[in-house]
């Protein structure tokens, strides 16, 4: 059986933060979800205002995008980045 589309994103979360993300879950006003290194931390941003769907859609591109440039990335262990989503306030 084939997980729900908010367990799948649950997950995909979790794999960020393992490979040491910090996951940033922000309405983006129309610009691209994407990711960054912000002091040397990498940070995910997640469009807030999309569907689960289009929020997992955004984490899977931003994942191989990273991985592209950090072939090291599948060996990655746990993040000491907390493990809180960050939400816009």
């Amino acid at each position: 059986m084939d997980e729900n589309i908010v367990a799948r994103l649950k997950h995909r979360i979790d794999e960020a933060r393992r490979l040491g993300f910090r996951v940033r879950m922000e309405p983006l006003d129309g610009e691209e979800a994407t990711w960054c290194e912000i002091a040397g931390v990498p940070t995910l941003f997640v469009d807030l205002a999309q569907t689960a769907a289009e929020q997992l859609r955004q984490i899977d591109e931003a994942l191989a995008s990273y991985r592209c440039s950090h072939p090291a990335a599948d060996d990655a262990r746990e993040s000491p980045v907390p493990e809180s989503v960050d939400r816009a306030a």
